[in-house]
Protein backbone atom coordinates (compact mmCIF):
# COMPACT_ATOMS: atom_id res chain seq x y z
CA UNK A 1 0.00 0.00 0.00
CA UNK A 2 1.44 3.40 -0.84
CA UNK A 3 -0.31 6.41 1.25
CA UNK A 4 0.00 9.93 -1.48
CA UNK A 5 -0.55 13.12 1.16
CA UNK A 6 -2.01 16.06 -0.70
CA UNK A 7 -1.25 19.23 0.65
CA UNK A 8 -1.22 22.83 -0.20
CA UNK A 9 -2.64 26.46 0.56
CA UNK A 10 -6.03 27.24 1.23
CA UNK A 11 -8.20 26.94 -2.03
CA UNK A 12 -5.32 25.63 -4.12
CA UNK A 13 -7.42 22.93 -5.88
CA UNK A 14 -6.88 19.91 -3.15
CA UNK A 15 -10.26 18.54 -3.09
CA UNK A 16 -10.20 18.47 -6.92
CA UNK A 17 -7.13 16.14 -7.55
CA UNK A 18 -8.47 14.22 -4.49
CA UNK A 19 -11.83 13.37 -6.36
CA UNK A 20 -9.59 12.65 -9.35
CA UNK A 21 -7.20 10.47 -7.14
CA UNK A 22 -10.71 8.87 -5.30
CA UNK A 23 -12.52 7.78 -8.49
CA UNK A 24 -9.08 6.36 -9.65
CA UNK A 25 -9.60 3.56 -6.54
CA UNK A 26 -7.87 5.75 -4.20
CA UNK A 27 -9.34 6.26 -0.53
CA UNK A 28 -9.52 9.11 1.10
CA UNK A 29 -9.14 10.39 4.52
CA UNK A 30 -10.02 14.02 4.24
CA UNK A 31 -8.52 15.75 7.47
CA UNK A 32 -11.13 18.82 7.29
CA UNK A 33 -13.84 15.85 7.87
CA UNK A 34 -11.98 14.62 10.75
CA UNK A 35 -11.52 18.04 12.08
CA UNK A 36 -15.47 18.65 12.22
CA UNK A 37 -15.68 15.22 14.09
CA UNK A 38 -12.80 16.25 16.45
CA UNK A 39 -14.55 19.35 17.16
CA UNK A 40 -18.20 17.67 18.29
CA UNK A 41 -16.16 15.85 20.84
CA UNK A 42 -17.64 17.26 24.29
CA UNK A 43 -13.96 17.35 25.65
CA UNK A 44 -12.67 19.23 22.66
CA UNK A 45 -15.62 21.55 22.47
CA UNK A 46 -15.25 22.62 26.25
CA UNK A 47 -11.77 23.57 26.03
CA UNK A 48 -12.19 25.82 23.09
CA UNK A 49 -14.85 27.44 24.59
CA UNK A 50 -12.84 28.11 27.91
CA UNK A 51 -9.87 29.04 24.92
CA UNK A 52 -12.19 31.56 23.17
CA UNK A 53 -15.41 32.26 24.85
CA UNK A 54 -19.18 31.26 24.34
CA UNK A 55 -18.71 33.54 21.41
CA UNK A 56 -17.83 30.51 19.55
CA UNK A 57 -21.12 28.77 20.07
CA UNK A 58 -24.05 28.27 17.99
CA UNK A 59 -27.52 28.62 19.96
CA UNK A 60 -27.34 24.62 20.30
CA UNK A 61 -24.01 25.55 21.85
CA UNK A 62 -21.93 23.46 19.05
CA UNK A 63 -19.11 25.01 17.90
CA UNK A 64 -19.75 27.46 14.63
CA UNK A 65 -16.37 27.32 12.71
CA UNK A 66 -16.92 30.03 10.72
CA UNK A 67 -17.03 32.08 13.92
CA UNK A 68 -14.28 29.87 15.40
CA UNK A 69 -12.27 30.64 12.10
CA UNK A 70 -12.80 34.71 11.91
CA UNK A 71 -11.29 34.71 15.20
CA UNK A 72 -7.89 32.36 14.08
CA UNK A 73 -7.22 33.90 10.85
CA UNK A 74 -7.07 37.27 12.32
CA UNK A 75 -4.68 36.55 15.41
CA UNK A 76 -1.89 34.20 14.76
CA UNK A 77 -1.53 33.65 18.69
CA UNK A 78 -5.33 32.72 18.65
CA UNK A 79 -4.36 30.06 15.56
CA UNK A 80 -1.57 28.48 17.65
CA UNK A 81 -3.98 28.37 20.61
CA UNK A 82 -6.28 26.14 18.26
CA UNK A 83 -3.97 24.10 16.47
CA UNK A 84 -2.22 23.29 20.09
CA UNK A 85 -6.19 22.02 21.16
CA UNK A 86 -7.27 20.43 17.81
CA UNK A 87 -4.20 19.14 15.98
CA UNK A 88 -3.02 16.09 18.60
CA UNK A 89 -6.29 14.40 18.03
CA UNK A 90 -6.86 14.83 14.43
CA UNK A 91 -3.12 13.75 13.51
CA UNK A 92 -3.49 10.63 15.67
CA UNK A 93 -6.64 9.75 14.30
CA UNK A 94 -5.49 10.47 11.01
CA UNK A 95 -2.61 7.69 12.30
CA UNK A 96 -5.41 4.94 13.22
CA UNK A 97 -7.04 5.66 9.94
CA UNK A 98 -3.69 4.55 8.24
CA UNK A 99 -3.01 1.62 10.12
CA UNK A 100 -6.82 0.64 10.26
CA UNK A 101 -6.60 0.23 6.00
CA UNK A 102 -3.07 -1.29 5.93
CA UNK A 103 -4.70 -4.32 7.51
CA UNK A 104 -7.49 -3.76 4.79
CA UNK A 105 -7.92 -6.14 2.13
CA UNK A 106 -7.93 -4.80 -1.42
CA UNK A 107 -6.26 -1.11 0.09
CA UNK A 108 -3.87 -0.16 -2.43
CA UNK A 109 -3.68 3.64 -2.56
CA UNK A 110 -4.79 6.00 0.36
CA UNK A 111 -4.69 9.44 0.04
CA UNK A 112 -4.13 11.87 2.70
CA UNK A 113 -6.07 15.30 2.01
CA UNK A 114 -4.66 17.25 4.57
CA UNK A 115 -3.63 20.94 4.09
CA UNK A 116 -1.18 21.25 6.65
CA UNK A 117 0.70 18.06 6.53
CA UNK A 118 4.21 20.30 6.42
CA UNK A 119 3.13 23.04 9.12
CA UNK A 120 2.07 19.51 11.24
CA UNK A 121 5.38 18.39 10.74
CA UNK A 122 4.02 15.23 9.97
CA UNK A 123 5.62 14.23 6.43
CA UNK A 124 6.16 10.85 7.81
CA UNK A 125 3.23 9.61 7.68
CA UNK A 126 3.02 9.37 3.92
CA UNK A 127 5.28 7.57 1.16
CA UNK A 128 4.87 10.72 -1.04
CA UNK A 129 3.91 14.24 -1.12
CA UNK A 130 2.25 16.57 -3.48
CA UNK A 131 2.14 19.37 -2.96
CA UNK A 132 -0.74 22.09 -5.01
CA UNK A 133 0.23 25.59 -6.06
CA UNK A 134 -2.42 28.04 -7.18
CA UNK A 135 -1.91 32.09 -8.03
CA UNK A 136 -2.86 33.84 -5.19
CA UNK A 137 -5.76 36.28 -7.13
CA UNK A 138 -7.69 33.11 -8.32
CA UNK A 139 -7.89 31.68 -4.82
CA UNK A 140 -9.35 34.84 -3.53
CA UNK A 141 -11.63 34.83 -6.28
CA UNK A 142 -12.47 30.54 -5.26
CA UNK A 143 -12.65 32.07 -1.46
CA UNK A 144 -15.20 34.39 -2.35
CA UNK A 145 -17.37 31.66 -4.53
CA UNK A 146 -16.76 28.97 -2.10
CA UNK A 147 -16.60 30.65 1.66
CA UNK A 148 -18.21 33.67 1.37
CA UNK A 149 -15.37 35.44 1.76
CA UNK A 150 -14.65 39.14 1.14
CA UNK A 151 -11.18 39.64 -0.65
CA UNK A 152 -9.45 40.88 2.54
CA UNK A 153 -11.07 38.21 4.23
CA UNK A 154 -9.50 35.89 1.62
CA UNK A 155 -5.99 37.49 1.71
CA UNK A 156 -5.91 36.89 5.54
CA UNK A 157 -6.48 33.42 5.35
CA UNK A 158 -3.85 32.81 2.88
CA UNK A 159 -1.26 35.27 4.53
CA UNK A 160 -2.01 33.29 7.62
CA UNK A 161 -0.28 29.66 6.25
CA UNK A 162 3.20 28.59 5.17
CA UNK A 163 3.99 29.95 1.27
CA UNK A 164 3.80 28.04 -1.53
CA UNK A 165 7.18 28.08 -1.93
CA UNK A 166 8.15 26.93 1.67
CA UNK A 167 6.05 24.11 1.30
CA UNK A 168 7.17 22.83 -1.85
CA UNK A 169 10.54 22.55 -0.49
CA UNK A 170 9.01 19.13 1.36
CA UNK A 171 7.30 18.24 -1.92
CA UNK A 172 7.83 15.07 -3.90
CA UNK A 173 5.32 16.19 -6.68
CA UNK A 174 3.93 20.00 -7.63
CA UNK A 175 0.69 20.51 -9.37
CA UNK A 176 0.52 24.12 -10.12
CA UNK A 177 -3.76 24.94 -10.54
CA UNK A 178 -3.27 27.64 -12.63
CA UNK A 179 -5.77 26.62 -15.44
CA UNK A 180 -8.96 25.12 -15.34
CA UNK A 181 -10.60 22.46 -13.20
CA UNK A 182 -10.51 19.93 -16.21
CA UNK A 183 -6.85 20.80 -17.02
CA UNK A 184 -6.13 20.65 -13.15
CA UNK A 185 -7.59 17.05 -13.54
CA UNK A 186 -6.04 15.80 -16.22
CA UNK A 187 -2.77 17.34 -14.97
CA UNK A 188 -4.17 14.31 -11.39
CA UNK A 189 -4.88 11.65 -13.77
CA UNK A 190 -1.43 11.91 -15.67
CA UNK A 191 0.83 12.10 -11.69
CA UNK A 192 -1.49 9.34 -10.59
CA UNK A 193 -0.53 6.96 -13.14
CA UNK A 194 3.38 8.03 -12.83
CA UNK A 195 3.06 7.52 -8.71
CA UNK A 196 1.01 4.50 -8.78
CA UNK A 197 2.36 3.13 -11.67
CA UNK A 198 5.82 3.54 -9.97
CA UNK A 199 4.79 0.88 -7.29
Amino acid sequence: MIVIGVAGGIASGKSTVCQVFEGLGGVVINADRIGHEILDLPGIQETLIQAFGRQICRSDSTIDRKILGGIVFRDPLSRSRLDAIVHPALVAKIHKRIAELRVTDNVEVVIVDAALIVEWDEIDMVDTLLVLTAPESKRVEWLAARNDLTTDEGLQRISSQLTDEARCQSADHVLMNNGTVEELKAKAGDLWNRIVANQ
